[in-house]
């Protein structure tokens, strides 16, 4: 990482305050029409699928092994962002692709109701999350692209906070469908992506790229911590989050990374990952069956949980430089931690406090997640070895992306072998896990929080 003094100055240390006050100031200026599709989007992806398709499908199929399948062939379309990128880069189809992305998502929603078997949804979910990934990938691309490096922090911020609220009037709408209107929930959300589709193409930029925002290598290091301050909530197939791709260079140098802080760092995400993923597959029937949470209440407390977190993203980044961000990163695995040990009691001793113990388990699981993601982004910039950060951060993404996949699809059959018990217990496991591989992690001493120079170059598409 770029040399810098041990103690972050004053600016540095209230950088996400800074970057927020001057979005705050000047909302027209960091702010076009399309974001308000990438709204719609998150409405959609983040909010009313991940809770009303496992209930439709589990009502259909009656029986809840088969989520994961269809969550896991989901996450699998969301992995296609490297060829999104890739396209876009070289066919400069940024206005198409992006109107494509928003399409695709649309039909695949819409026929979700009139499927009734796993082929069907499996089919289905991929082309969603394809369209999720597309939709995403080229979202970031046309920041990246197009506008002045001095302000990819606050534009993609911004963006990001709107689907961070899509995310929040997604869930409180799916707790208004969650009482057996499954299906009429999903074609709202279709319904939902028509205007989409129309703002998708206004306010784009020309095919052009403006001059000065960067090299044939496009996609340089973007500044992970200011980013990190706008919310991005913990989703099932975690939409939005990526903005570094893996490569195959990076690939090649994980045998390498092992061996190194960075590499058992990279273990514990992807343990974290692991242990989380089936949870995230199966929350609303899950909250449903073991703790009597009906499906209106799970997403209700998800989305104002998921609110209140939103300031969790500017305090974690605070003290991430304060106190460092293995500390942070420490406690919000112990945050989490204690949600699944709530979780996991009920499931596996007789207890008459199930139903609160599971909402505020849930909850903890939820809140978690800010503290999680400002301060592993933030380790994993830090303990990347200077010679190579963009495939750092590419090992980084695919640790969360390939330990979700995984873990999606692991979790059916070991449901239907050892019930809801097992995923709590797989929670709990996996984050005592990761805990344990990040204990006692020795971050450079030149590692403190500084903004990485513009110059800094990177491969892959930013998704």
């Amino acid at each position: 990482m770029n040399s810098c003094s041990d103690t972050p100055s004053q600016s540095q240390r209230y950088r996400p305050l800074r970057i927020l006050r001057q979005v705050v100031a000047e909302p027209k200026r960091y702010t076009r029409p399309w974001y308000f599709a990438y709204l719609l989007l998150g409405i959609v992806t983040a909010g009313l699928v991940p809770v009303l398709l496992p209930l439709m499908m589990t009502e259909v199929s009656h029986q809840a092994s088969g989520v994961a399948f269809v969550m896991g062939v989901y996450d699998l379309g969301l992995m296609t962002s490297l060829f999104w990128g890739v396209l876009a880069e070289r066919r400069k189809a940024y206005r198409s692709q992006f109107f494509l992305g928003f399409l695709l998502c649309g039909i695949a929603t819409a026929v979700f109701p009139f499927m009734h078997s796993m082929a069907g949804w499996m089919l289905a979910a991929f082309v969603l999350g394809a369209g999720s990934s597309g939709a995403a990938t080229v979202a970031s691309l046309l920041i990246v692209d197009f506008e002045p490096a001095a302000e990819w922090e606050p534009r993609i911020g911004l963006l990001q906070s709107f689907n961070g609220v899509g995310q929040v009037v997604g869930l409180l709408l799916a707790g208004a469908f969650s009482h057996g209107l499954f299906s009429a929930g999903l074609w709202i959300a279709a319904v939902l992506l028509v205007p989409a589709l129309v703002l998708s193409r206004d306010g784009l930029p020309a095919a052009t790229r403006r001059s000065g925002t960067g090299t044939h290598h496009l996609h340089r290091w973007l500044d992970m911590h200011a980013l990190a301050v706008f919310p991005r909530v913990n989703l099932p197939a975690g939409i939005g989050l990526h903005f570094h791709a893996f490569n195959a260079k990076g690939l090649r140098r994980l045998p390498d990374a092992v061996k190194t802080p960075f590499g058992r760092f990279l273990f514990s995400w992807f343990m974290l990952a692991l242990g989380v993923a089936a949870f995230f597959t199966y929350f609303p029937v899950m909250l449903e069956h073991s703790y009597g949470v009906n499906s209106h209440l799970s997403s209700v407390t998800y989305a104002l949980v998921a609110a209140a977190g939103i300031s969790l993203f500017i305090l974690g980044g605070h003290w991430s430089t304060r106190f460092g961000a293995l500390r942070v990163y420490q406690i919000g695995l112990w945050i989490r931690l204690a949600g699944f040990i709530l979780l996991a009691i009920p499931l596996l001793v007789p207890v008459e406090q199930r139903f609160t113990m599971g909402l505020i388990g849930f909850s903890l699981v939820v809140i978690g997640w800010p503290l999680l993601s400002v301060a592993g982004t933030n380790l994993a910039a830090q303990l990347a070895p200077p010679a190579s950060e963009g495939e750092a951060m590419g090992l980084f993404n695919l640790a969360l992306s390939s330990a979700t996949v995984i873990g999606a699809f692991a979790s059916g059959p070991l449901l239907a072998a050892f019930g809801y018990k097992y995923i709590a217990i797989s929670g709990v496991v996996g984050i005592v896990i990761a805990s344990a591989l990040g204990f006692g992690l020795k971050v450079p001493p030149n590692a403190s929080r500084c903004q990485a120079p513009s110059d800094v170059q990177r491969t892959g598409p930013a998704a």
